[in-house]
């Protein structure tokens, strides 16, 4: 299967329902990116927009809250890629 995020190698699992995602299934965003927050509010908008239920829209909106917090308190930067990791990207290499 083709790796969707090709920046990070993933191992999540989702603690209610037991699924487990990895770059092939799934994307990751840094905290501290400061362009994270208007993805989330975009996404947020999005999942309203084509009917996502409400408790999925309040987690989009705790999880908004807890990055703000993050990036005021801990790190806040501008995205950047750097060395060789485009061309590994389109390669579809592993980290």
């Amino acid at each position: 299967m083709e790796k969707i995020d090709r920046k990070f190698r993933i191992l999540a699992v989702n603690p209610v329902n037991g699924k487990v995602y990895d770059e092939s299934n799934a994307l990751l965003l840094c905290a501290k990116d400061k362009a994270v927050p208007a993805a989330l509010i975009a996404y947020r908008n999005e999942c309203e927009r084509i009917g996502a239920n409400l408790e999925h829209i309040e987690s989009v909106n705790l999880l908004l809250e807890r990055v703000f917090r993050y990036q005021a308190t801990v790190e806040k930067r501008v995205p950047d890629t750097i060395g060789d990791e485009i061309p590994r990207c389109i390669r579809g290499e592993g980290v």
